[in-house]
């Protein structure tokens, strides 16, 4: 039997400092991920000339694409400074994949990596619970994968 080679968990990670070597800090309390790749397509219809009554079947062209990063959990005002510099702002930010092998800190599978502008950044506060967040990262240029060593 086959089966597919999952992810358990992802962490985001924000650079807030160029380097060498450039520091990445880890968006902690942010818990779910998700990756959206999208192709922006252009559609036309054509008829087949040798049926012109009926109707066009649909042809796409594909004119661009696009990522995107969103991420929800637990609000961390100890990232207050850092989430607050990268609100509206171009920065590089890496996703990592990890497998649960039993270990505290994971089995690192990959990173995706690119420039994004954190373009949401909610908050929720109750006294009946914890603090929440979600966050939302529009991605510029490329969006790479690089394989885990």
């Amino acid at each position: 039997m086959s089966e597919p080679n999952s992810a358990d968990f992802a962490l985001i990670k924000i650079q807030t400092a160029d380097g060498p070597p450039a520091v990445l800090t880890l968006v902690c309390g942010i818990e779910g991920v998700t990756v959206n790749r999208t192709a922006q397509t252009n559609e036309t219809y054509r008829r087949d000339c040798t049926k012109p009554n009926r109707p066009g079947t649909r042809k796409l062209r594909v004119t661009g694409s696009s990522w995107s990063i969103s991420g929800t959990g637990s609000g961390n005002i100890d990232l207050e400074e850092e989430m607050t510099d990268a609100f509206g702002v171009r920065k590089t930010y890496a996703i990592e994949l990890y497998r649960d092998d039993g270990t505290d800190g994971g089995d690192l599978m990959g990173t995706y990596g690119g420039t994004a502008l954190m373009t949401t950044r909610n908050q929720t506060y109750s006294q009946e619970g914890a603090g929440t967040a979600e966050i939302a990262l529009e991605g510029e240029g490329a969006l790479t994968w690089t394989a885990a060593a």
